[in-house]
């Protein structure tokens, strides 16, 4: 689908009386367009946050891409308008052409994973009033209510500004809309915009589903609220979870049946969460409001494995995070490394092969979970002891690797560095753990087993976790040791061709610092002052020859 931004037919800039232009916008179907409310408001000289309906006022729809096509005009859509609210909420509009446009079918939306995502947008400000594209990453930064997501630009000097309301914001890999710039700082220097992601779009906006293409976030078993009560310490740990409010990576739930008070937790936050799903009766479901609801947005993909077997989950996870029909074969390594940010996988264990589901699926998620700081929460609806066990041990094992790994490191940065921080030994512990839990198992009482094995799980993840912060940590210390060798060499080749190589205080500085770095185990603090000292002298020396005083 992915196409180049400069042949797509279906950006279209907006105008309201005498020619002025308002906005940008996005050709749906062959007969609508997507904007943004503040853009049709103004249109009518309305300001701010609107109340009532839509303004009677037409706008002009230029079909920029289709030059040989006259403009349309164009009004709001009855069931299109979700004007701008006081609290930043809403400012979406679906507009209908007077005149279809023929033989087009305009774009496709597409709901995607918006975490560091690449995305480009087309609008057009006062100095480029034929359009210009702005490039941005998707930081995950969210705008007013949770609604929005942050764009940062991905070029300096290149930024969304005035004329870019309305445009959409294109995945650059896949081609597809996953959302419409809707508001941006005044400050060049701050650069920073937002876009209102599909899933929002479709809260405010329900007719725009035509035009979506790929499939929901959360599986059709999941979609709905269970009435009565719910579990509210399962609640807590849900929302903490994907709030980052915790270190886990993993959450592993018993819910129960559905029905469950346990299940009615797990299916409130999923729904609370999502930007598409939330009810309007429900408010705006803030995190700082309810600590028992996950942030909007929070949750990128939440499925429902009961009864489904595992290649089908495999292949929805890869076709959520568009990555495309998978090739006949495992696909473990494919999912583990596409898989989103964050996911939710309800009924493990009523799969209907939970062993392939725990080796092609879940396993290799959890594997990198710790690696990629992911959030996964795995729902099991029984005690589903053996299918638990299988992962914890696996995950016990990676563990093992991982502390291995890390020693490794450790004892070569120990040649370089002091004061590194210790590798902790907690696999072989935990394997005997494990080693119990397994014998207790097999006996025809095992007391409260599964009690113990939600601690082992617990402190599994909790290690593992740990492992990746100590790894990203003696990675950080290497760089750093590293960044200082090349700024040494640098400033020893700067003081070189500034004729300074003779200056005897600069060489003592010099060595100083060249033997901290080269001459054993030094500490990282001791070294940077030096590096930063010789460099400091370096700059003194060659501005005082620049002035003609003493070299």
């Amino acid at each position: 689908m992915k196409e180049s931004h400069g042949r797509q037919p279906w950006p279209v800039r907006i105008r309201g009386d005498g020619g002025l232009i308002l906005g940008s916008g996005t050709l749906l179907g062959d007969r609508h367009v997507l904007t943004c409310a503040h853009v049709i408001d103004s249109s009518a000289g309305r300001r701010g946050a609107a109340t009532g309906g839509p303004p009677a006022t037409r706008v002009m729809v230029d079909l920029v891409r289709l030059p040989h096509l006259a403009a349309r005009s164009a009004r709001v859509t009855p069931g299109g308008w979700a004007p701008l609210d006081g609290d930043g909420h809403g400012d979406v509009a679906l507009l209908e052409l007077a005149d279809p446009v023929p033989g087009q079918q305009g774009a496709e939306l597409r709901r995607l994973p918006l975490w560091q995502q690449q995305v480009y947008a087309f609008g057009f400000p006062r100095e480029f009033s034929d359009g210009e594209t702005v490039h941005a990453v998707l930081d995950g930064q969210v705008g007013p209510g949770g609604e929005q997501v942050q764009m940062t630009p991905a070029n300096p000097g290149l930024w969304v500004r005035g004329g870019f309301s309305g445009a959409a914001a294109v995945d650059e890999r896949t081609g597809h809309v996953v959302g419409m710039v809707v508001s941006y700082y005044s400050d060049p220097a701050a650069g920073r915009s937002y876009m209102v992601p599909v899933e929002t779009i479709l809260h405010h906006a329900p007719a725009v589903a035509r035009w979506v293409v790929g499939g929901s976030s959360v599986d059709e078993e999941l979609a709905s609220l269970s009435a009565g009560h719910r579990d509210g310490p399962a609640a807590l740990r849900i929302a903490r979870l994907y709030a980052r409010r915790s270190p886990e990576n993993v959450l592993v739930i018993v819910t129960g049946r559905p029905g469950s008070t346990v299940s009615a937790a797990l299916r409130r936050a999923v729904v609370l969460s999502n930007r598409e799903l939330r009810p309007a009766s429900a408010g705006q479901a803030e995190p700082d409001g309810d600590p028992t609801v996950p942030p909007l947005g929070s949750i990128d993909l939440s499925l429902d494995a009961a009864g489904k077997p595992p290649r089908e989950l495999a292949e929805r996870i890869l076709e959520f995070v568009g990555a495309g029909e998978p090739a006949a074969g495992p696909v473990g390594d494919l999912v583990g490394a596409a898989a989103p940010r964050s996911v939710l996988i309800d009924g493990v264990d009523e799969s209907t092969d939970p062993e392939e589901l725990l080796a092609e699926v879940v396993g290799p998620i959890v594997d990198r979970a710790a690696e990629r700081d992911l959030r996964v929460l795995l729902g099991f609806r029984g005690p589903a002891i053996d299918v638990r066990l299988g992962l914890l041990a696996r995950r016990i094992a990676g563990l093992r690797a991982a502390e291995g790994l890390a020693r490794a490191h450790h004892r070569e940065l120990a040649a370089q560095l002091t004061g590194l921080p210790t590798v902790p030994a907690r696999a072989t512990r935990l394997r005997v753990r494990l080693t119990a839990l397994r014998a207790a198992a097999g006996q025809p009482d095992p007391g409260p087993l599964p009690e113990h094995l939600a601690a082992v799980e617990r402190a599994t993840d909790r290690a593992l976790h740990e492992m990746a912060e100590l790894r990203r940590r003696l990675t950080e210390l290497a760089s750093a040791h590293q960044r200082l060798r090349g700024l040494l060499d640098a400033q020893r080749a700067r003081a070189g061709a500034g004729g300074l190589t003779e200056h005897h205080e600069l060489g003592a500085s010099y060595r100083r610092a060249h033997d901290l770095l080269r001459g054993g185990p030094c500490e990282l603090a001791e070294a940077t002052a030096a590096v930063h000292g010789y460099a400091d002298q370096v700059r003194r020396a060659l501005d005082d020859r620049q002035e003609g005083g003493p070299s």
